[in-house]
């Protein structure tokens, strides 16, 4: 869908994820599953979080998304690095559940972050992810457990920010809006549809054929979210 709340969302996304601890933990332990993958394919990758840090480091990214106006702010990231860094990030658009014609096989890892909870039907998704993917190649898989608590997760969030003396009136005010959309995001019905318990996940991708787990638990978010990393 190109109109829905993501449009909205875009800019209280890219501002707000930056900026929680909890995001950037999950961010370093992909960076962490991914270390020595040359192509990586940032699955519904949103507006770059994931795909510059790994750009910056030295590794070639495809990412896709629907959404223009997340696409819209990774492109602008793109176009702020060197031109060889620019020459390893490609920003596609493309649905998750139909992966566009131009993204390579043979990747080395895979991430799908936060993605799988606005997808009706998940495998298709798991399935082609595995389908792009080298032998021993790795996928990384994050999301909701269930319906978050989005209350939990600001709150723990504000207290680390207060003890680190970050929370001024700009992180205040921004916050407040990312938590109104937030809340539309949770409540309203289509918007968040799929979630899983890490041993279902788990199960599921070794169903489809992938194989050894290198990194599955429910710790992130404040126990919210999943974390799976696992080898084709």
């Amino acid at each position: 869908m190109v109109d829905n709340i993501w449009t909205e969302f875009a800019h209280s996304y890219d501002t707000i994820c930056s900026q929680l601890n909890c995001y950037q933990r999950v961010l370093a332990r992909v960076l962490r599953d991914t270390e020595g993958a040359r192509n990586v394919l940032d699955v519904g990758c949103g507006t770059g979080l994931m795909s510059l840090p790994l750009v910056e480091r030295g590794q070639t990214v495809v990412g896709f998304d629907n959404n223009p106006a997340m696409l819209a702010l990774a492109r602008e990231k793109r176009e702020a690095l060197g031109e060889e860094a620019r020459g390893r990030w490609t920003v596609l658009e493309g649905d998750v559940r139909v992966f566009p014609e131009e993204v390579p096989g043979g990747a080395d890892a895979a991430v799908l972050n936060n993605v799988l909870f606005y997808v009706s039907e998940p495998e298709p998704v798991l399935r082609a992810c595995l389908e792009h993917l080298r032998p021993g190649g790795v996928l990384v898989v994050t999301g909701p457990r269930r319906r978050p608590d989005l209350r939990k997760v600001m709150e723990a969030s504000i207290a680390e920010w207060e003890a680190e003396g970050r929370w001024d009136a700009a992180l205040q005010e921004a916050t407040a809006y990312h938590v109104e959309l937030t809340r539309r995001l949770v409540s309203e019905p289509g918007e968040m549809v799929s979630f899983f318990e890490v041993e279902t996940l788990v199960e599921t991708l070794r169903r489809l054929g992938f194989s050894r787990v290198r990194a599955a638990d429910g710790e992130e978010y404040f126990g919210e979210n999943y974390y799976v990393c696992m080898e084709r």
